[in-house]
């Protein structure tokens, strides 16, 4: 999954589509899982360093992360590099 190019994210955490025309603002958290999205990092890569950085356990991430990008997919913010991103 990458970032659309369309969409622009600022370092405070506002995300404006310009293919839409809506705008979002993020949390923190929000704003550090889609940078972290937007530099391609793995999935596997991005679980550990979230359960290593905050105090959450394995499943309530999986969760909440597939929560995250359906709503990001929602948005069209994202796009689906191949069929496994969306599970």
């Amino acid at each position: 999954m990458k970032i659309s190019e369309e969409v622009k994210i600022s370092d405070n955490g506002f995300v404006f589509n310009s293919k839409t025309g809506d705008s979002f603002s993020l949390n923190p958290f929000g704003l550090e899982m889609i940078k972290s999205i937007k530099e391609g990092k793995d999935f596997e890569i991005l679980k550990n360093e979230i359960l290593q950085k905050y105090d959450v356990d394995d499943l309530t991430f999986e969760k909440d992360y597939y929560e995250f990008c359906a709503l990001l997919k929602h948005h069209q913010i994202v796009v689906q590099d191949n069929p496994t991103d969306f599970k």
